[in-house]
């Protein structure tokens, strides 16, 4: 998939029948925020994940496996072993969260894209994705480097503090990488058993 060639997918086809989705990145957000919620048993995330994105439910049992599609904006994530990946990324910070940074994301959208995330009728996901991980120079990506930036032997003690320091300011409550998140999404489909 490619957004400059492929027209972006705004609805899903299942035997025929077309099922709308709702494609907004506010939708998406909530679906992430509902993803990565430790207070909702999976049992019940299944469903409502579903339900966030589609007014009508298509009954398709491969589903699941286009709403992944959907989330990673049409790319297939880089690691493929679901092991590999989450032995991988075990101890490795979230850089962001749309709970906690949402003032630091709309202030970076505004100054580097005049973009009001608060009063725009509609943004794709896929576009509200692409900027996101374009963004540069600004607030939130200092905290993103914060937060993952590792510490090591090699790194110098007054960068050491100034690193600890500033991991502790912009800590998150609970943190997923974006690998973890998608293999939050196989947990929840394999427990839902698709």
């Amino acid at each position: 998939m490619n957004m400059f060639i492929d027209p972006l997918p705004s609805a899903y086809e299942y035997e025929g029948r077309i099922y709308e989705m709702r494609t907004d990145f506010r939708e998406w957000i909530r679906f992430e925020l509902l993803l990565t919620d430790k207070d909702i048993p999976y049992k019940d995330k299944f469903g409502l994940l579903q339900k966030i994105i589609f007014p009508v439910v298509p009954p398709d049992p491969k589903l699941w496996d286009f709403l992944l599609w959907f989330y990673a904006c049409g790319k297939k994530p880089a690691r493929t072993d679901s092991k590999k990946a989450s032995a991988g990324t075990k101890k490795q910070a979230d850089a962001y969260s749309f709970e906690y940074d949402d003032g630091y994301i709309y202030a970076a959208f505004r100054e580097l894209y005049g973009i009001d995330l608060v009063d725009i009728e509609y943004l794709h996901w896929w576009k509200f994705k692409a900027m996101f991980r374009s963004l540069h120079d600004c607030k939130i990506t200092d905290i993103m480097g914060y937060r993952t930036e590792k510490i090591t032997s090699k790194t110098p003690d007054y960068r050491k503090d100034f690193l600890n320091e500033m991991k502790k300011i912009y800590a998150l409550p609970r943190s997923l990488s974006e690998e973890q998140k998608l293999n939050e999404l196989r947990r929840i489909k394999e427990k839902a058993g698709y």
